[in-house]
């Protein structure tokens, strides 16, 4: 298994366990999670490029990894993808290219082959 699939596989047992531990607290974080994607002025798919951002601004393995591949399974493509990351980067500077170059090009190349 890929390193970026042990990845996103650790942090969806993780999810598991801590909606077991925490009922009310994990499914309500889920539930607004869900309404915060859904389509509105920005679809689905634009809003997956927003968090490709977010998380790497943030620097969240997690996070780049879960949306890089929630954005392309929503149709986005490696150049869009990419260019969410280019913005990024004028906010977040090296620590920013750092993840681009190196977690979110690992995690285009692995899930680019599910398409």
């Amino acid at each position: 298994m890929s390193h970026v699939r042990e990845i996103a596989q650790e942090f969806k047992k993780g999810m598991g366990v801590l909606a077991e531990a925490l009922p009310q607290t994990i499914p309500a974080m889920a539930n607004f999670m869900g309404a915060a994607a859904k389509d509105g002025a920005l679809t689905y798919r634009e809003k997956e490029l927003v968090a490709i951002g977010v998380a790497l601004y943030t620097r969240c393995p997690e996070c780049i990894t879960v949306h890089c591949q929630k954005a392309l399974e929503a149709g986005c493509s490696r150049a869009e993808i990419l260019e969410a990351a280019g913005m990024a980067m004028v906010f977040g500077g090296g620590p920013v290219l750092a993840a681009s170059a190196t977690l979110l090009l690992q995690c285009l190349e692995e899930f680019a082959q599910n398409k």
